[in-house]
């Protein structure tokens, strides 16, 4: 396992985060293709809320900048989707989370919004 966790601050509201995740859980076996092509074994995703709405992505992945060129060059709808919410964050307020990256993580303060494995 070699967890990474990410905090990223949106700028949308959380209808508009609810609503991507719900695309992604109703496509959820295309999610599960998606990992496999980007060599990720686990991904899930969390909302929270303290100052302002945001998110916070985890996977299990041993080389993230190499899946992430993976993603960027797929034609599957998730990922199609996934991009367009990008458009939403606030990419310079995005920071790594301390893990044990031997374990997955858990969130208490946060919402699961959805979780895959390839």
């Amino acid at each position: 396992m070699n967890y990474l966790a990410t905090k990223i601050r949106v700028t949308c509201d959380e209808t508009t985060v609810r609503a991507w995740a719900a695309y992604m859980i109703e496509h959820l076996e295309e999610v599960s293709v998606a990992l496999r092509n980007e060599n990720v074994r686990h991904e899930m995703w969390f909302m929270g809320r303290d100052c302002s709405l945001f998110i916070v992505g985890v996977m299990d992945v041993d080389d993230h900048p190499a899946s992430q060129a993976l993603a960027a060059k797929s034609g599957l709808s998730v990922d199609e989707v996934h991009k367009n919410f990008k458009a939403h964050w606030d990419k310079a307020s995005a920071e790594r989370l301390s893990i044990d990256p031997a374990r997955i993580p858990r969130l208490d303060d946060c919402e699961l919004l959805f979780e895959a494995y390839a």
